[in-house]
Parts: structure tokens; sequence; C-alpha cells
């Protein structure tokens, strides 16, 4: 009694050092971490405020990008009137629909300004002389007819080089009527295809205003603010991208409000900042005042949650143990006895008698086993009455009898070979803890040999130890699986369709612990040679 109390107050007071221990590191690291927390707001602030520079120039990239993109979407819409309306000739001979030339003279100018905004347009002969022009959605005559605007004639040249809608270049920006404007030609698509015939070369072009207005149309005026068109630099507090005209020369700029969303990203977090330094401050004061309440606190709640996990831990693992031991000797019982119900009028007084101890041998099995329910499982006590049944024991026999209580449980007619390098009793066995190993490691090696081979079983003595050595010839175990098989309730991939739990090996082991040594797995596979399928051996000292 007095050496069990002095187990159990032995892992106690190193619990309690421990927590001691940890306690006083938490004491001596809570200033320098708090501190740390301190320090790291304030690196947060300098970064915030030096890294704001950089968030306006990320943030004026991406606004000069949707200019130019927005820009960009006008210029292909202006391509694009400027291509249905030239090539216009040819979807009428395609279709065959008679054409009202007369509305085409005077209503389409008109039309062209009130639905598309196009302010002047002409079409351009092979002489360079104005054909057709029309001008505010009015119809001029030639000889009044507006000047083209400065750089037209590069985009005339190109368009009359482009001989398939594909190749119609793109609009361009010019300075018409003092403001910036869109421009767009295309060559007229002829009646005949044949180059050389009457209006083949003709060029019509389309001027357009920049309508800046179409941001907040297009739902990005709450990101550019007073967004518009200036002929020289951007004035300070306002950012500008610039406009190339037809010949690549600037022709000014389009500008808009310089909000620093940077710095006002900055000035918002500030306040959070601030306020965090000082909750930082108030958190100090208080868990200086508090450790020690909250260090006793824990440490009582850990070792109150300690003991539980223990506990709990120890019923968890006696109850899955019991069940998976209950199952040998069960099955023992009813092999014996469906044998003596159905075959006993034909078997011999020996065979008869051999069936008997069979069953008495089981019975008494889980008679052990009843009894250590009542005493919760192997603790202190169980290990105590253990040592007290403990006999002297003739492994030999032993493994020949339990080899016949496995094969008549799982039905098997693989032969035992058994090898004895002991030759007498062994003294002070647990005869309870011993069957436990030896009924789980000869069950695994029916089941997982499918059958085939022998079963071997060497019994030896050496350096100080008795060691059982059980072998059989299946597959074997996966050299990566060989860490995990001890492992309760694990399986391989491999074997699931083989009846188990995953428990023997761990209630082996356990059981053999028990006994003050070892289970291992000694070989598997072709790691020991050709005579090895999977080798387990169990261990424990002579003086024991």
């Amino acid at each position: 009694m007095v050496s069990t109390i002095e187990r159990e107050r032995e892992p106690r007071s190193r619990f309690e050092a421990t927590r001691e221990l940890l306690a006083q590191r938490r004491r001596n690291l809570l200033l320098p971490v708090l501190l740390l927390v301190a320090i790291s707001l304030v690196v947060v602030a300098g970064v915030l405020y030096w890294s704001a520079d950089s968030l306006n120039e990320r943030e004026v990239q991406s606004q000069r990008a949707l200019v130019k993109s927005m820009v960009q979407i006008r210029r292909d819409n202006l391509r694009q009137l400027v291509i249905d309306y030239a090539w216009w000739d040819e979807a009428i001979v395609d279709s065959g629909v008679i054409l009202d030339e007369r509305w085409a003279k005077t209503g389409l100018s008109e039309y062209l300004h009130s639905v598309f905004g196009i302010t002047g347009g002409w079409v351009v002969g092979t002489d360079d002389r104005v054909r057709l022009a029309f001008e505010h959605g009015k119809r001029v005559s030639e000889s009044k007819a507006p000047s083209l605007p400065q750089g037209a004639g590069l985009l005339i040249e190109s368009a009359r080089s482009a001989n398939s809608i594909d190749k119609v270049p793109a609009a361009g920006l010019v300075i018409y009527e003092q403001e910036v404007s869109l421009i767009a030609a295309s060559l007229v698509s002829p009646l005949v295809d044949t180059p050389g015939a009457d209006g083949f070369g003709d060029v019509m072009i389309f001027v357009k205003p920049l309508d800046l207005t179409f941001f907040n149309r297009a739902g990005v005026g709450g990101h550019i603010e007073d967004l518009h068109f200036i002929r020289g630099p951007a004035p300070k507090g306002y950012y500008e991208c610039p406009v190339l005209g037809l010949d690549g020369e600037v022709l000014g700029n389009i500008i808009w409000r310089d909000h620093q969303h940077g710095h006002g990203m900055l000035w918002s977090v500030a306040p959070f900042l601030l306020v965090s330094l000082l909750a930082v401050g108030f958190l100090l004061f208080l868990a200086v005042k508090r450790v020690e309440t909250m260090v006793s606190r824990e440490g009582r709640l850990s070792v109150s949650l300690y003991q539980e996990k223990q506990r709990r831990s120890q019923k968890s693992d006696f109850v899955s143990m019991f069940s998976h031991e209950l199952r040998t000797p069960l099955q023992a019982i009813g092999t014996s006895a469906d044998m003596l119900d159905r075959f006993g009028d034909q078997m011999s007084e020996g065979e008869r008698r051999e069936e008997t101890r069979t069953i008495r041998r089981a019975v008494s099995t889980l008679a052990c086993l009843v009894d250590d329910v009542l005493v919760m499982g192997r603790s202190d006590a169980a290990r105590e009455r253990a040592g007290e049944r403990g006999t002297a024991l003739d492994l030999a026999q032993f493994c020949r009898a339990m080899w016949r209580e496995v094969s008549l449980a799982l039905r098997s007619k693989q032969e035992l070979q058994l090898e004895d390098g002991i030759g007498a009793p062994v003294a002070k066995v647990d005869e309870l803890a011993l069957h436990t190993v030896l009924s789980n490691l000869l069950q695994n090696a029916v089941k997982y040999s499918k059958g085939e081979g022998p079963i071997k079983v060497r019994l030896a003595k050496e350096d100080g130890e008795y060691a059982i050595a059980v072998t059989d010839f299946g597959a074997g175990i996966a050299e990566g699986q060989q860490e995990q098989i001890f492992k309760p309730y694990w399986r391989a991939k491999e074997v699931e369709n083989i009846d188990g739990t995953g428990l023997g090996l761990a209630v082996a082991r356990s059981a053999a612990r028990s006994l003050g040594g070892d289970l291992r797995l000694k070989c598997s596979g072709g790691s020991s040679g050709p005579d090895c399928g999977t080798c387990f051996e169990v261990r424990w000292p002579v003086c024991n």
C-alpha cells in the first residue's frame, strides 16, 4: 500500500514542479511580450506612414489605366460606327435593298448628329477633294466644307490601304473646334470589286467630341472627380493622363482631382493605433495584477483535467481490451460444444475429454476476465492480483493448448510447428496475460496467412529473458506501416476485407508489458530472409 501511495505522489509532485516552472516562465515572458506588441504597433504606424505615398501612386496608376480604357472604348465605338456607314453600299447590294439616296444625302447628317453626336463628317475622293460634307447635323456644299482636322491626312492614307473591314485603322484623337475629339476613317466600299472602278478609293471620315461625362454614366464617377481636358500640364492637386494625336504629339492632358487616398487611409487608421496603444498599456497593468490568480487557477484546472483524462483513458482502454478478449474463449466454447453435440457419439473417450478441457479452459479464462472487470482494468490492484495468481507454467504445453483453442475457434487446418528451447516449466507467470498475448498473435497468424503454410512458435531463454516468437508465412507488413500496427483501431487498407477490429496487437502489447516485458515486430516480408513472413516476439524477464 505504501509503495502505491508513493507511486501516486511521485507523478503529482513532478506535475506540480512542472506547473510552477511554467508559471515562472510566463511571468518572465509576459512583460517582454506585451512590450513587443506595443513596439509592433509603433512599427506598423511607421510602415503605414511610409506606405501612404506608395498607395497613392498605385491609386493613380489604376485611375490612369481606367481613363485610358474608357477612352479606348470610345475610340473603338467610333471606328465601328464609321465602318457601318462606309460599308453600307456593300450591305445594300448583298441584301437587295434599294437605298433612298435623298435620305442618305440630307437626313443622314442630322441622324448621326442627334443619335451619335457626330459633329463633322466628310467623304474624300481619290484626288483628296471633298465630295460630301456635313457639320453639326447639316449638309454643306463641297466649296463650304469645313477643313479636315490637323493630321487627318495620315489617317486617310491608312484607310485607303485597308480594303477589308478588319484592316480599317483605329480611331484617333485630334483638336477640332478647340476641343479634343475622336476621329475615325474608313474606305467606302465600292459597288464593284475591281480597283479603279468609279468610287473606289473614297474615304468616309467622322469626328466626334470626346465626352468625358460618360465616366459618370459608366458608374466610375465616384472614383474619379472633376474630370476634364486641358491643353497644358496638370495644375497642382490634379492627376493627368496624356492625350496623343495622330502624329504621336501630345495634344494635352485629361486631368482629375487628387484625393490622396493613402493619406486618408493613414488618418483613418491613426485613431485605431492610438486606441490600441492605450489598450496595450491597460492590458499590461491588468496582466501584472492578475497573472498569479490566472496561473493558480490554470494549475488547479490542469491537474483536474489531467486526472480525469487518465481515468477515462484507463476505462476506455480496459473496456476495449475486455470486449476484444471475450471473443476467442466464447468462440472456443461454441466450437467445442458444437463438436460434442454433433459428433459426440462418434468420438473416443479421450477426444471428448479434450473438448471438455477446452471448454473448461475457456470458462476459466472468462472468469479471470470478469475478475479483472471488478477492479477496473489492469491498475495496481490488478497487477498485484496477477502476481498472486502467477504459477509455474509449461510453455510448450500451454502453446499447444492455445493453438487448439484458436484453431477450433477459427476452423483452421494449418499445422503448428513448435520449437521448445526451454524444456522446463516457467515459474511465476501470469497465465491470463500470456493467454492474451498468444491468443492475439496466433489469431493474427491464421487470419493474415489466409490458411496457407504452417504456423511456427519458438520458445527460448536468452540473455536473462524468456522469448516466444510466432511466425506465419503470409504477405507480411509493408515497411511504411510497421510503426502503425500497434496503434488501437488501426488497420491497413490491404486487409480491410479480413474481419478484425484493429485492437489485437494493442491489447497483446499491453498484456506483454503487464508481464514486465514487451511485444515487438521482429521481421516482416522478405526483410529477414525467405523463411520469414511475419514474426512477432514477446519477451519478459526471467526474474518476473
